[in-house]
């Protein structure tokens, strides 16, 4: 089990890089060169899949119901966020970003405690 919530605070501080990466590659392609919007397209299905690896995790470590459902929740934003690239509700995609953001970070500080657990 200590080894379930080890690994579920690494992937959480992970996902929480590929995202601010994902949205300084996008800043990158937006304000210059615009030739990049492929590495920002082409990332997200890299990590898209860490959360439900969260989810996973959470269950075999046996975390709070805030980091399991939280992990899963993460997981609807970033479908979510396909769904507003490409229609009309592409106004909600940067703040679908900063709801990814906080939400990986939420993960992240609240995984530490089960760190410390020894049980």
């Amino acid at each position: 089990m200590r080894y379930c919530r080890l690994a579920y605070s690494i992937l959480a501080f992970v996902l929480l890089i590929c995202i601010i990466v994902q949205v300084y590659l996008a800043g990158v392609a937006l304000f210059g060169n615009s030739e990049l919007w492929k590495y920002h397209r082409s990332f997200v299905p890299m990590f898209g899949y860490i959360t439900l690896i969260l989810f996973i995790l959470g269950i075999i470590g046996k975390l709070n119901r805030k980091m399991i459902w939280g992990s899963l929740g993460l997981f609807v934003l970033i479908s979510f966020q396909y769904i507003t690239a490409l229609h009309i509700a592409s106004a909600l995609h940067p703040v679908l970003s900063l709801a990814l953001f906080w939400g990986s970070l939420v993960l992240v500080r609240g995984s530490y405690p089960f760190l410390m657990k020894r049980k």
